[in-house]
């Protein structure tokens, strides 16, 4: 008889034991499901274009020096349209010095935090014009004809944008690109963003002015223009001249809001 409610007993227990885990399994999923939170997106970038010109003059006194001018004209955009969380932070480091900036980021996918936007696939053209001649040779010698074979239009080599706060009042953007193709005279500078060359601010960004935070908030579409401009001029060019480099850039981003 003690050996009957011994078995008894332990095949009650297994069967308790069993409908517990199979509650417990059963549970799991809807508990992950409950903690699984959408990202906190809340824009999308819908189009992101940008241009660079410059206008670059070169005089030479050498023989067989180049005279004249010509014109680097890119024209690029972003060629995708993400989902970005546009989000002014207190605490966020602020350039040029402190805190309180834009973020053009990406939500954590387990709620709370944001992490810096990628770069961003973008396509464009560039355009090299060389409108320069050739001073006579000296007597007796011959002038080596000049090198334009990449002057004309040709598609930028796999270029990448960022765009990324800066601080309350600014966004910045940048192209990461090469400014030249093939041989073609090109000025003094092959970058978009050339401290010494381009304007912007002390390290050449670009930036884009922002509204207030609750403007941003409240605008069902955002859109976003920086320019700069800026003319430098040298007596000291190679080979042995002057030259100057007149540059604007103009980026337009818009967002709209998700």
């Amino acid at each position: 008889m003690v050996a009957v409610r011994r078995l008894l007993f332990a095949i009650a227990f297994s069967l308790v034991g069993s409908a517990c885990a199979v509650g417990f399994l059963s549970a799991t999923p809807s508990e992950a499901a409950s903690e699984a939170r959408p990202r906190a997106w809340t824009h999308r970038i819908t189009s992101l274009t940008g241009e660079y010109v410059n206008h670059w003059k070169l005089n030479s006194s050498e023989p067989c020096g180049l005279v004249g001018d010509g014109t680097v004209t890119v024209k690029f955009r972003m060629t995708i349209a993400p989902r970005v969380a546009l989000v002014y932070s207190r605490f966020a480091s602020a350039e040029p010095s402190g805190y309180g900036s834009w973020i053009v980021g990406i939500p954590s996918a387990h709620g709370g935090g944001l992490v810096g936007g990628p770069l961003r696939p973008g396509a464009g053209t560039i355009t090299m014009v060389d409108n320069t001649v050739q001073r006579p040779a000296e007597p007796g010698d011959e002038c080596p004809p000049p090198a334009k074979s990449g002057c004309g239009t040709t598609s930028l080599r796999r270029p990448l944008i960022r765009l990324s706060g800066y601080n309350r009042r600014f966004l910045t953007a940048d192209l990461l690109a090469t400014l030249r193709s093939g041989q073609c005279p090109f000025g003094q500078t092959d970058s978009f963003t050339d401290r010494h060359f381009t304007g912007g601010t002390r390290l050449g960004e670009l930036l884009l002015s922002m509204p207030s935070v609750g403007a941003v908030s409240r605008r069902r579409v955002l859109k976003l223009t920086g320019t700069t401009h800026k003319v430098t001029s040298s007596t000291d060019c190679q080979p042995d001249g002057t030259c100057s480099d007149d540059v604007t850039r103009r980026v337009t981003v818009t967002f709209k809001k998700l």
